[in-house]
């Protein structure tokens, strides 16, 4: 289970290095592209505006079930106006400002609440890992920023780690794995962080780390490569001719399947 004060811990040390890093960059870096369509200082602005509207309460209506990944998408270009003339000084207040309330909620809510699933555009999902939906929004958009301006990281401590892989793995049977029929496998990550492995029993429709099928497959990769890849930012062909990610077992095709689909907004 993802605890709420995990993820608000992350959550604090993610926001003092983008605050940082906002405060490092020139007038030329902030104006670059950093995804389509989307500059550098559009990225902060995003970040800010998003912490807002949830203490708010109005993003939350664009996680809901049936929203499709397109409207979400046009909710966040149209929520960037806000403070699309603010100066730098103006920005980091409202990132810290926020960041601060955002995450004072989010110590509020009490262990047992963070393992109750609520019905989301990502599927049947458990209130501790909605909330760590922005620590993997943060960090995924540092490493936009940071490529941008031809710069190496972010950051990823120990503990910030293992989340962001409980994150990833927990989203897998929400939706992802849902779109996939029923097939004979059962693929195991193997990543670089202090959890249990999980496996997908793809025939069963069991997922977890309490899942004894044997495993076809092994999918062997690091946290900051099966992010990406999720993000959307890393093909996983890429990354296996990398030498990021490497398929150990005879069942390659379960594999491709279930990394085919692997992908969170």
């Amino acid at each position: 289970m993802l605890r709420p004060r995990d993820v608000a811990a992350s959550a604090e040390r993610l926001r003092a290095d983008s605050l940082e890093l906002l405060t490092s960059l020139t007038d030329d870096e902030l104006s670059r592209e950093a995804v389509p369509g989307w500059s550098v200082a559009d990225v902060f602005r995003h970040l800010a505006e998003t912490d807002r509207t949830l203490v708010l309460g109005r993003h939350l209506l664009d996680f809901l079930p049936g929203v499709g990944d397109d409207e979400f998408e046009r909710a966040n270009d149209a929520a960037l106006e806000r403070l699309r003339d603010r100066s730098r000084d103006e920005l980091s207040d409202e990132l810290a400002r926020w960041g601060r309330r955002l995450l004072t909620i989010v110590r509020l809510i009490p262990t047992p609440l963070a393992s109750v699933r609520i019905p989301t555009l990502f599927g049947r999902v458990e209130v501790g890992w909605f909330a760590a939906l922005r620590v993997y929004d943060e960090w995924v958009h540092q490493y936009d920023v940071l490529r941008a301006v031809g710069r190496s990281g972010p950051r990823l401590d120990p503990a910030t780690r293992d989340l962001l892989a409980e994150f990833v793995l927990r989203a897998l049977p929400a939706r992802p794995l849902r779109s996939l029929e029923r097939r004979e496998g059962a693929v195991a990550f193997d990543l670089d962080a202090d959890l249990p492995t999980w496996r997908f029993d793809l025939a069963r429709r069991q997922y977890g780390p309490l899942v004894e099928s044997v495993r076809t497959v092994t999918v062997r990769t690091d946290v900051e490569t099966i992010v990406l890849i999720a993000a959307d930012r890393v093909r996983w062909q890429d990354a296996e001719r990398a030498g990021r990610l490497a398929l150990d077992g005879d069942d390659r095709s379960s594999a491709e399947a279930v990394l085919g689909v692997v992908r969170i907004v």
